[in-house]
């Protein structure tokens, strides 16, 4: 204890006092400098963020505020069967492009030769998104179709694949009616999400 209080007394003599205390001050400088460092980089690092979700917004206003083209899938005949045949469509300015884009595809096609895939009374009753998968639930009219296996199979794939188009959808779920159906009309199954089917789809059609 003698051994260190003479140590603390000779760091004390007038010969150690302004070091020490020049050591000090630059500690606590650096100490300060350092505090302001990290809250002029969390400042500059808030500001950045917030202009980001500023120019995102505004992209996404930008893209709600002009026109689209959407493919859209009917049932065409080739080479005697029947496959899916991608129309493009224009649609009008909408925050909901895949929304509209199933309207546009009740509607039927505009091309001559192909075919309607969904009764014209059907109406969409929500279409809702989340990380990745589409859930769209339709109206009772959806299910009055008489196609068969394989035409009620392209039926549920011309939904999927015209959802699936739009980078944000990467599997589709159809509900009737708000509950989960395990059937449009008896033969496909709907009792999981789908994904998009290509092997379905004829691009180079001719009538």
């Amino acid at each position: 204890m003698k051994k260190l209080l003479k140590k603390f007394q000779v760091m004390l003599k007038p010969e150690w006092k302004w070091p020490l205390l020049a050591f000090v001050c630059g500690a606590v400088l650096m100490v300060l400098l350092g505090a302001y460092g990290f809250f002029s980089q969390r400042a500059a690092l808030s500001q950045v963020q917030s202009e980001l979700a500023t120019v995102l917004a505004e992209t996404a206003g930008l893209a709600e505020n002009v026109p689209r083209k959407v493919a859209l899938y009917f049932i065409g005949e080739v080479e005697g069967k029947s496959l899916l045949v991608p129309e493009v469509r224009t649609i009008g300015p909408t925050a909901e492009p895949e929304k509209a884009a199933l309207r546009e595809l009740i509607k039927g096609p505009e091309t001559e030769g192909l075919k309607p895939v969904l009764p014209p009374k059907t109406t969409i009753r929500s279409l809702e998104i989340d990380n990745g998968l589409a859930v769209v639930d339709l109206s009772q009219e959806a299910v009055r179709i008489d196609r068969g296996s394989w035409g009620e199979a392209l039926v549920v794939w011309s939904v999927v694949n015209t959802l699936t188009k739009f980078p944000e959808v990467e599997a589709v779920r159809i509900l009737i009616e708000g509950q989960p159906a395990e059937t449009l009309a008896g033969h496909f199954d709907l009792s999981r999400p789908l994904r998009r089917n290509e092997q379905a789809i004829r691009d180079n059609w001719t009538r």
